[in-house]
C-alpha cells in the first residue's frame, strides 16, 4: 500500500467527517472515498439496529442499501459484531462460512479477499465496516486490515459525537415542559431549592436575580465550578417575561471548536461537506427566550466576533448563508476563570467582555456562607429520601462533619455526597458511620487543632459567643455586631454548641 496516498486519504476522510454534524449524509462520500483513492469495492457499513437486534446497512460505497441485516454471530459479519476483532479471508471464492449475503456476487475473476473490522464506542461494537479488496502476489493484507481499521476509528469518533449532539436535540423538545415543571418544583418566591440559603450573601444575590429577571439585561455568572451558575441562570429566565419560551443551555468548553459554530449558529444546505440540510442553530431555537452559554471564557476568539455581533445587531448568519437572521434572544453567559486576566493577554474580546458584563453577579462558594450549609444539607437528605423511597434523617454528628469541611466542590459537591450517604444508607440515620472518608479526616484534623492555651478550636469559639452575649445582655443583634458576625451566624453556634440563652 502506498504510504503517502494512504495518509491523503486518511486525512481527506477525517476532514469530510469532522466538518459535519450529521455522519448518515457524510459517510457515503467516505465510502466511495475508500473505493476510488484505495482501490476498495463493495464498501458497506452496517449498525446495529436494537429494534431488529440485528446489525443493519447504512451505507454502501455503490448508494444500494441491501435489506438484509445480520444476527450476532450470523456469517462473517457477524462474527466480527460478536466477537470485536477483524476478520480476513484472503480468497472469498475459497471460504465456506462466507454467506455472500448483501452482494450476491457472482463471476468473481481473480483473487478478492474480503476485510471486516468493527465499529467501537466507548469498548462496545456498534457496527462493522467491511470491503472487498482484489489482491495480488504484493499486496499485504495486514496493510489493508490495519487501515480499515483506522477508518474505523474516525467513524466511531463521529458516531460518539453524533450520538451525543442527537440526545441533547432530543433532550431539548421535553426540556422546557420539565423546566416549568421544575420552576413550580424548585423555585419559589424568593428562593429556589437548588439555591436555598439562609446566609446574608445568598440573600443578596437571590435580590439581585429578582431585580434583574424582568429585564433584558445581558447577566454574567461568576464563582467557582459547583456553586450552581445554571441554577441562577434559569431562576433568572423562569422570573422573567421570557419564561414560557425557550431556555437553550450551551456549554462552550464541551463542544469541538470546529462543530460549536454550527451548534449556535446553525447552517445552510451545502454550506459544508455533508450538510444536505439546512439546521437551526440554537440562537434560533432560543427565539423569544434565553440561551445560557456555560463556561464563556472557552469561548474561540473567532467565535467571539460572531457573538458580539448578536449582541450588537440581534441578528446571526448562518455558515454558508447570505442573508442575516434577526433573533431575539436574551444571553446569560457563566464563567469561573478570570476574564479581565484574559483580556489583557488577548485571550478574550474586551468589548465582548464588557457587552456580557452588564450585570454581573458573584455566587460565592460554600465555604464562604456555611450558615447554608444545614439548610441544604437537610434539603438534600429530603429530595434523596423521596427519590429513593427511604426515610432519612439527618444526626448532628453528621451536620457538624458537614460544617468542618472545606467543599471545595460546593453544592455539587455536597449534593453528591448526601445522594450517595441516602443511597447507602441502611439504618434511617445518616451519622458518622455514613460519611465518606474524607469527611472523617477533616472532621479529626479539626478537632486536632489546638488553641494557643490548650483548648480546643471549638472550645475557644463558644466562649467567645458566650462572653459576647452575656457583655451585650444577650441580644444577639448586638453580640453579632461586636464578634463581626451575622446575627444567623451567631444563631447557628447558639443551637450547636447547645448554650442556655436566659429568657
Amino acid at each position: 500500500m502506498e504510504h503517502r496516498l494512504e495518509l491523503e486519504t486518511l486525512y481527506e476522510i477525517s476532514r469530510v467527517l469532522a466538518g459535519s454534524l450529521n455522519i448518515e449524509s457524510s459517510i457515503q462520500y467516505v465510502l466511495r472515498l475508500l473505493k476510488k483513492l484505495m482501490g476498495f469495492d463493495k464498501v458497506t457499513l452496517t449498525i446495529y439496529d436494537p429494534s431488529t437486534d440485528q446489525i443493519v446497512v447504512k451505507a454502501t460505497s455503490s448508494g444500494t442499501f441491501p435489506k438484509e441485516g445480520f444476527k450476532k454471530g450470523e456469517g462473517i459479519t457477524g462474527k466480527v459484531w460478536k466477537h470485536g476483532v477483524p476478520i480476513v479471508i484472503p480468497d472469498i471464492s475459497k471460504e465456506p462460512e462466507f454467506l455472500n449475503k448483501l452482494w450476491k456476487r457472482k463471476n468473481i475473476k481473480g483473487k478478492v479477499a474480503f476485510i471486516a473490522v468493527p465499529i467501537k464506542v466507548g469498548g462496545e461494537v456498534v457496527g462493522v465496516l467491511s470491503a472487498d479488496r482484489k489482491v495480488s502476489g504484493k499486496d499485504s493484507l495486514d496493510d489493508y486490515t490495519r487501515f480499515l481499521n483506522m477508518i474505523a476509528t474516525l467513524i466511531a469518533n463521529s458516531f460518539s459525537l453524533e450520538r451525543k449532539v442527537e440526545k441533547e436535540r432530543e433532550d431539548l423538545k421535553s426540556q422546557n415542559l420539565a423546566l416549568e415543571l421544575e420552576l413550580k418544583k424548585i423555585y419559589g418566591k424568593l428562593k429556589v431549592e437548588g439555591i436555598v440559603g439562609r446566609s446574608e450573601q445568598i440573600l443578596i444575590v437571590l435580590e439581585l436575580v429578582h431585580r434583574v429577571a424582568p429585564t433584558n439585561a445581558t447577566v454574567l455568572l461568576r464563582g467557582e465550578s459547583g456553586v450552581g451558575k445554571e441554577v441562577f441562570a434559569k431562576a433568572i429566565h423562569f422570573l422573567s417575561p421570557r419564561a414560557n419560551r425557550p431556555f437553550i443551555t450551551v456549554n462552550c468548553g464541551a463542544i469541538p471548536e470546529s462543530l460549536l459554530e454550527a451548534e449556535l449558529f446553525g447552517y445552510e444546505k451545502g454550506a459544508f461537506t455533508g450538510a444536505y440540510t439546512s439546521k437551526k442553530g440554537k440562537f434560533e431555537l432560543a427565539q423569544g427566550g434565553t440561551i445560557f452559554l456555560d463556561e464563556i471564557g472557552d469561548l474561540p476568539l473567532q467565535l467571539q466576533v460572531k457573538l458580539l455581533r448578536v449582541l450588537q445587531e440581534k441578528e446571526i448568519e448562518r455558515l454558508g448563508g447570505t442573508k442575516p437572521v434577526k433573533v431575539d434572544v436574551r444571553i446569560i453567559s457563566a464563567t469561573n476563570k478570570d476574564l479581565e486576566s484574559m483580556v489583557k493577554r488577548g485571550e478574550f474580546r474586551e468589548d465582548l467582555f464588557y457587552r456580557l458584563n452588564v450585570v454581573p453577579i458573584f455566587i460565592p462558594p460554600l465555604r464562604e456562607r456555611k450558615e447554608d450549609i444545614p439548610v441544604l444539607a437537610h434539603h438534600f437528605v429530603e429530595t434523596f429520601s423521596k427519590e429513593y423511597s427511604k426515610k432519612v434523617r439527618l444526626s448532628q454528628e453528621a451536620l457538624e462533619a458537614f460544617m468542618n469541611y472545606p467543599w471545595k466542590g460546593n453544592v455539587r459537591e455536597l449534593q453528591n455526597v448526601i445522594e450517595r450517604m441516602v443511597i447507602l444508607d441502611t439504618d434511617g440515620v445518616l451519622d458518622r458511620s455514613d460519611l465518606p472518608a474524607e469527611l472523617i479526616t477533616e472532621r479529626k484534623a479539626e478537632r486536632r487543632v489546638p488553641s494557643a492555651n490548650g483548648k480546643s478550636i471549638w472550645e475557644v469559639e463558644k466562649e467567645m459567643i458566650e462572653n459576647a452575649l452575656e457583655e451585650c445582655g444577650w441580644v444577639i443583634k448586638e453580640a453579632a455586631k461586636k464578634l463581626g458576625m451575622t446575627p444567623r451566624q451567631v444563631s447557628y453556634r447558639i443551637q450547636k454548641y447547645g448554650i442556655r440563652v436566659p429568657k
